[in-house]
């Protein structure tokens, strides 16, 4: 059997359209990274705690109050993540964000301490059921209680 030119254009045509969506589509994908991570999270009233974008903000129990000096209040979110993974997430991108881990609890629930010049942020991750709640409280510190002052012992 022998196989004309127009056959073979197109057969060439066939194998073209079998090729080239995949090698398309290998072009567009890109390696996940920390800063690909970091583009699809968000800073919400608070512009130096970056949330993931799997969470959801409780606008209803949420609140925060906002002078020209500064920020305080509670923001509540919800989603289906690993309390580990948003431990770690927020360890990460809060020290990025010229946090300072101060102490960390775990297991039962998640609760990070973070400080940062004169204000402090809690941020408690609690596994539920069928979602993860996650509670960011920042609000002012007093500059003096910085400060590390003798205690008399008791």
């Amino acid at each position: 059997m022998k196989i004309t030119r127009i056959q073979g254009l197109f057969i060439i045509l066939f194998l073209l359209t079998l090729i080239l969506p995949g090698s398309l589509m290998a072009q567009k994908e890109e390696p996940s990274s920390a800063q690909d991570k970091k583009g699809r999270a968000s800073y919400y009233d608070f512009e130096d705690v970056l949330i993931p974008s799997e969470l959801t903000i409780n606008k209803k129990d949420s609140f925060v109050y906002g002078t020209s000096r500064t920020k305080a209040g509670l923001l509540i979110f919800q989603g289906r993540v690993e309390p580990i993974s948003l431990a770690n997430f927020f360890q990460n991108n809060m020290r990025q964000d010229g946090w300072r881990l101060i102490s960390i609890f775990k297991y039962r629930e998640y609760l990070l301490n973070f400080l940062k010049e004169d204000r402090a942020c809690v941020i408690t991750i609690t596994e539920k059921s069928f979602s993860t709640t996650v509670e960011v409280r920042v609000g002012p510190i007093e500059p003096d209680s910085l400060a590390i002052q003798g205690t008399q012992s008791r």
